[in-house]
């Protein structure tokens, strides 16, 4: 038997079965196996680089359709919105996100359109997780701080809503910052009014209003949520800019009437109110307002201006007026006024009747004493009758509004 041989040349042992070593180049056969398994693993090597290629066009094919996917739910959960189907756009918008996983645009949609529909619990919580995940990676993004101001007010949460507003406010803004900024201050003082947090409100308002433009619609708007809040002189400021650019503009001369209403100015509210019924007669509350503020000027006997039996005949008049509300208040709650008790009502009218015989208008326009004694009887009668049976309307109205502005103390 044939024993194994070594390579002269490179020391490895010769095949059984070959004459020459297959492992030594430049022999013949063993360079022809050298080459040949050079050429295969070569092949091999081509061969997984083409693999790798196609599929990394497959993949990216994949990746195409499904980003052309993507594109055409969003577009039609887009649709939907502007067609009011709601909850088609949130099955478009879930099958978008699902196609493009990770789109913030998409999930910012999606959040959008849960928070609008977000009647239930669930809904605004899928919302809120999404909302919640963006701001982890855009913790400015004034959009997604607004969205969740949102879903923080439908739940009530008022502190967090405050601070998810002043958020958006103050943050970054992907187009139009000034007037979004403006709107989402605007918005948060109407939930705030809707809360009933009226000095929360004022404080926002009174910001804003330090840096409105020149939009006359936009001060008349401010002006309006003002007198809300009782901020009756910023509010005529805003209704006196908005009348500079527009004198014959309906709604801030209303709230110029309104404002100077409030501040118990009852000429220029009678003035600013009349002039904006003139020009829209709709105006239902400006009507009402301005013809109590002609009764207030009516009905006054302490205006410097006039004279002494002037004076008089309103004081009376005002007397019999308030002695007929009173009545009619005690009919209404079943008192009897004849009776002794200590019904305020029952006070009211037996201060009255003690006055009755002298509150006539010879005796009041001569006794300046005697009109103040009799016009703090009418007060008192207007003012149990308004605690009684509720606010008056008209000339009772309008007796009491007097009496709030004297306080009690008459010149």
């Amino acid at each position: 038997m044939e024993t194994e041989r070594n390579c002269s040349q490179c020391g490895r042992k010769i095949p059984w079965g070959q004459d020459t070593c297959p492992f030594c180049p430049g022999k013949g056969e063993g360079f022809l196996w050298t080459a040949r398994r050079e050429s295969f693993l070569l092949l091999v090597i081509v061969f997984l680089i083409v693999l790798f290629v196609i599929t990394g066009f497959t993949v990216g094919i994949y990746h195409n359709v499904e980003k052309g996917f993507a594109v055409q739910w969003y577009a039609r959960g887009e649709d939907d919105v502007r067609a009011g189907r709601v909850e088609a756009a949130l099955a478009d918008f879930r099958t978008a996100v699902s196609y493009a996983d990770g789109n913030e645009q998409y999930e910012l949609r999606l959040a959008e359109a849960l928070t609008a529909a977000g009647n239930s619990p669930g809904a605004r919580g899928e919302a809120r997780t999404y909302l919640l995940a963006l701001l982890d990676r855009q913790p400015g993004n004034a959009t997604v701080n607004l969205e969740l101001a949102r879903l923080a007010a439908a739940d009530h949460s008022i502190a967090d809503a405050v601070r998810y507003y002043h958020q958006a406010i103050y943050g970054e803004w992907d187009f139009n910052a000034v007037a979004r900024r403006k709107n989402a201050r605007l918005e948060l003082v109407e939930y705030l009014l809707a809360e009933g947090q009226k000095d929360s409100a004022r404080a926002e308002l009174i910001a804003l209003a330090a840096d409105l433009p020149t939009d006359p619609a936009l001060q008349t708007r401010v002006g309006m949520l003002l007198l809300q809040v009782g901020g009756y002189d910023d509010a005529l400021k805003l209704f006196d800019e908005a009348l500079a650019h527009d004198p014959h503009a309906a709604p801030a001369l209303a709230g110029a009437g309104e404002s100077y209403f409030h501040k118990g100015d009852y000429e220029q509210a009678e003035r600013y109110l009349a002039k904006a019924v003139q020009q829209d007669p709709r105006l239902t509350q400006a009507k009402v307002l301005s013809g109590t503020a002609r009764d207030v000027l009516e009905l006054d006997p302490f205006n410097r201006r006039l004279g002494n039996m002037e004076r008089g005949r309103r004081a009376a008049m005002d007397f019999r007026a308030a002695l007929a509300r009173l009545q009619s208040c005690a009919a209404t709650r079943g008192i009897d006024l004849k009776a002794q008790g200590s019904d305020p009502l029952q006070t009211a009218n037996q201060q009255a009747l003690d006055l009755q015989p002298r509150a006539q208008q010879l005796n009041l326009g001569r006794d300046a004493e005697l009109l103040s004694h009799v016009m703090d009887a009418a007060f008192a009668m207007e003012q149990a009758s308004a605690k009684a049976c509720g606010e008056p309307e008209g000339q009772d109205l309008a007796l009491l509004l007097i009496s709030r502005e004297q306080g009690g103390a008459h010149p």
